[in-house]
């Protein structure tokens, strides 16, 4: 065969195999995506498509319980007698129980030539690929596929890369499941209704229209307490729902009972006394193997008082909220009205300066210089309150921020004054974080501002990297080798208008770290400063990623 032709041959094989594998992970997509049948059902989906794949006699899902071994769902041939829920000392399978105490995964093509240690005498297991499963912040059991024969090829990368992906998922809905099952447990210990009505149970039964419950439950609905004992028509108490919840209750307990699920639903009742109360309903509908609905078992709470909670807690968010927003308006309007004389009185200076400077004194100079100056500052200071009132109002939604992107455009505002200062900046790989991008442009430029600013008599040299990186939230750290900062300033640096150095010295309208901190605040973080007097600063800024 030429090698034209045997290269053709390759690329035909490799167009297979990859069909073969698109197929594969369209099917284990299709399983994990019908989550309408059971969680087992699933598994046992999963376990015949990958063992197929992989090309082995065995899958199997397996719970260990100390030295027990458990198989929850498994794919095997027909004619091997075993089953899910079969249980088998942990010690009969040495393959499994080294994926246990390793929490590795174990790929073996060759028990006997390649592992002897992991042989057993039992099953006889001859080759083993497997991988440990998660829940409860520990090993759960095992996901593996393995056959009583030698392989001749050895398992792919690509075997190994979709065991360990679903072996994730698994874990994933284990605890999933675990969270959901703790919610049931709350819901079933509601049980036996104070006499003060807080809590009430009932069981409903469907095909007898018989709902029964106790007397603090029944004095909620105004009936009658000794008949709701025996057993009246739901229809008595739902009568008792208020008049604009009545249809929706109606609803969602149709919807119970036509898919044999929960119910749950908030309303108003009116009770024996005439007296209008919430109460919160929780309940499942219980089903015959055919599918027929036979009872209705639930439990009841009065949640009058979080309601008014909720009521009262909602009104003074919305005083806040238009409190908020009168201040951002006065804030606004304050500003402008601020700017036109502060605008008027340096015009002035400066015209008086232009036309009659030559009559003027050399002290005299000085005093318009500062006038001007302190104009200008004023002006600059009310941009700057403005800015700090409407970091919520004003602000944008959030959105993913690359803070790489984020840095390199505040170093081109900032190019100028580095260049001058023969500053250096060395910036480090920095994570995307979910923010506000002009309001993070704002911080990190106004710290990188600082850093430069108060350098002392060196050239300035920064560096910004990743102080630490947690699963939802970095700190990134801003360093300098200035002239630092005393510990007994440290806090007060993010007050408003909190100034360490003299105008002299240094620019500034005392609001720039104090909107920093107002920015992060905003983001769910925090900034904080260590320094040391004469030995440089460094601005810590934690992020939600």
């Amino acid at each position: 065969m030429s090698d034209r032709a045997s290269s053709t041959d390759s690329r035909v094989e490799l167009l297979a195999e990859l069909e073969d594998r698109e197929g594969t992970l369209q099917q284990v997509s299709d399983v994990i995506a019908n989550t309408d049948q059971p969680f087992i059902a699933q598994v046992e989906e999963l376990l015949a498509v990958v063992r197929e794949a992989v090309g082995t006699e065995y899958a199997t899902f397996s719970f260990v319980d100390d030295t027990t071994y458990v198989f929850e769902a498994l794919d095997a041939p027909t004619d091997v007698e075993l089953e899910a829920g079969t249980s088998v000392p942990l010690s009969e399978l040495p393959n499994c129980k080294h994926v246990i105490e390793t929490e590795e995964t174990l790929v073996i093509e060759d028990v006997e030539a390649d592992a002897p240690e992991l042989a057993d005498s039992t099953w006889g297991i001859a080759c083993y690929l497997g991988t440990p499963v998660y829940a409860d912040d520990g090993v759960y059991g095992t996901f593996c596929f393995y056959g009583m024969n030698p392989r001749d090829e050895e398992f792919s990368e690509w075997d190994v890369t979709v065991i360990e992906l679903l072996s994730n998922w698994l874990s994933a809905e284990l605890e999933r499941r675990e969270r959901e099952q703790s919610i049931r447990d709350a819901k079933l210990q509601m049980e036996a209704a104070a006499e003060a009505g807080a809590v009430g149970t009932w069981e409903w039964s469907i095909p007898d229209d018989e709902f029964v419950t106790g007397p603090s439950f029944a004095k909620k609905f105004g009936v009658d307490p000794d008949a709701a004992r025996e057993g009246v028509s739901l229809e008595r108490f739902v009568s008792s729902i208020h008049e604009e919840d009545r249809e929706r209750v109606e609803r969602k307990i149709d919807a119970a009972v036509e898919s044999c699920g929960e119910y749950e639903a908030e309303y108003r009742v009116w009770n024996e006394a005439g007296e209008r109360r919430w109460v919160l309903a929780r309940g499942h509908v219980e089903c015959a193997d055919d599918g027929t609905p036979r009872t209705f078992p639930g439990a009841l709470i009065d949640i009058t008082e979080r309601k008014k909670d909720e009521q009262l807690l909602k009104a003074l968010n919305d005083r806040l909220r238009a409190t908020n927003e009168r201040l951002e308006n006065f804030a606004h309007a304050a500003s402008h009205d601020l700017q036109e004389p502060l605008r008027m009185v340096s015009t002035y200076l400066q015209l008086l300066e232009t036309r009659h400077g030559d009559e003027l004194s050399e002290e005299a100079h000085e005093f318009l210089g500062y006038a001007v100056d302190g104009a200008d500052r004023m002006r600059e200071m009310v941009d700057s309150l403005l800015a700090y009132s409407r970091v919520e109002g004003a602000g944008s939604r959030f959105t993913a921020v690359d803070l790489n992107d984020v840095i390199a455009d505040v170093q081109t505002d900032l190019q100028q004054l580095i260049e001058e200062s023969e500053g250096e900046v060395v910036v480090e790989e920095l994570p995307c974080v979910e923010g506000d991008v002009n309001q993070l442009r704002q911080v990190f430029q106004n710290l990188l501002e600082n850093a430069i600013q108060y350098s002392g008599d060196d050239p300035p040299h920064v560096h910004i990297s990743v102080e630490a990186e947690r699963e939802s939230e970095v700190v990134v750290s801003i360093s300098d080798e200035g002239i630092g900062i005393d510990s007994d300033d440290q806090d007060r640096i993010f007050d408003v208008f909190e100034r360490l150095h003299p105008h002299g010295e240094h620019r500034s309208t005392g609001i720039g770290l104090a909107l920093c901190e107002r920015i992060v605040e905003r983001h769910g973080g925090e900034i904080w400063v260590e320094s040391e007097p004469g030995e440089g600063s460094t601005f810590f800024v934690s992020l939600s990623t």
